[in-house]
């Protein structure tokens, strides 16, 4: 079976992993913005409005990554820039982009939560995908691949959704809640969602996350600033012949969609 063959998403947790869940997250959005899941006994925000409200509401609060120092951003972008382009290898890639944001941020003495680390990886992974879909010769500068990130954290962002349990009888939505009730929060939906603010919506920790998002994002460009270095001055595949070999499904997840690499031999 072919991927574009593949069956539409059957509810929002099935979509993280399809091939092009986005006309799924699009129709979602528009249509069911807000509404109850019996299959998954879960409430699920869709819109920009209804994840928007969620994520302000008192009786919806998650807690926030433990706070640490966070690194300088323009320190993160150029040290993963070099750790990218020193530690580059094209039969490397899967390894490459898990390894290079955990060095730079190790080697700059910030913090960074686990799945801010995670955002990191699949950032970069998107990237190469979105490079592989958009190829543009020419695009190789800083500018470039910050203007690239910024694009895939909304179009393809690594964290999918995310969720919260109702802490306190309220109204959400103008529906009635309990507490203990859950809900799912369709961040993927929400930031393609053209009536609310065209955002990412990052970790999913609300305005409480910016900042590490921000550093994901930073460490993305980075490195893949330092990967298409590499290729251009590297002995090796030129950047489309190696964008070209690549194989890839997505890991299996509910809420993060990471690409996993392979390549023709």
């Amino acid at each position: 079976m072919k991927p574009h063959d593949l069956p539409f998403p059957t509810h929002a947790l099935a979509a993280v992993t399809h091939h092009n869940p986005y006309p799924y997250y699009d129709a979602l959005a528009a249509v069911q913005g807000w509404y109850f899941d019996p299959g998954l006994d879960l409430w699920v925000a869709a819109s920009a409005a209804a994840v928007e409200e969620v994520l302000a509401h008192p009786c919806c609060q998650a807690p926030s990554p433990a706070a640490g120092a966070v690194a300088d951003l323009r320190e993160a972008r150029e040290y993963a820039r070099l750790i990218g382009r020193r530690l580059w290898r094209p039969d490397k890639f899967p390894e490459w982009m898990t390894c290079v944001p955990e060095l730079a941020v190790a080697g700059l003495g910030g913090a960074l939560p686990a799945l801010g680390y995670e955002a990191a990886t699949g950032l970069i992974g998107n990237g190469v995908l979105a490079l592989l879909r958009e190829p543009e010769d020419e695009r190789s500068g800083l500018s470039d691949m910050e203007a690239l990130v910024c694009a895939v954290s909304r179009f393809d962002p690594p964290v999918q959704n995310t969720r919260r349990v109702v802490t306190g009888d309220c109204e959400i939505g103008g529906v009635a809640l309990r507490a203990g009730q859950k809900i799912l929060l369709v961040l993927a939906a929400a930031s393609r969602d053209v009536r609310g603010g065209c955002q990412a919506y990052g970790l999913g920790f609300s305005d409480a996350d910016c900042a590490y998002h921000q550093l994901a994002c930073a460490l993305a460009a980075g490195a893949l600033q330092g990967m298409l270095t590499a290729l251009r001055d590297q002995r090796g595949p030129a950047l489309q012949a190696w964008l070209s070999s690549l194989v890839w499904t997505y890991r299996p997840s509910s809420s993060l969609r990471i690409p996993q690499f392979s390549q023709w031999t």
